[in-house]
């Protein structure tokens, strides 16, 4: 089963089996842990510590600067799973 790491505008980050209609795909992966880890490990933390953000997409004033902000953390999480994924 493949899960699921995405974003709303507003940059909060969400994890499931499926992508709400409302939301933009970050990355997927098999294996939910890793999937979780890696995500959270390069996301930033709201003030209440739980909720991950997308960094730089809530300070994003225009949408094309959301949408550079969403394709740099897509990047990184891309690269560290690849990484992850390594034996």
């Amino acid at each position: 089963m493949t899960f699921f790491a995405f974003t709303n505008r507003a940059g909060v980050i969400g994890f499931g089996h499926r992508i709400p209609a409302d939301a933009l795909h970050i990355a997927d992966d098999p294996d939910q842990g890793r999937l979780h880890d890696v995500v959270e490990g390069l996301a930033r933390h709201d003030h209440d510590g739980e909720t991950l953000l997308v960094p730089g997409i809530p300070e994003a004033t225009f949408e094309f600067d959301a949408v550079d902000a969403l394709l740099e953390f897509r990047r990184r999480v891309a690269r560290r799973l690849a990484q992850e994924a390594r034996p």
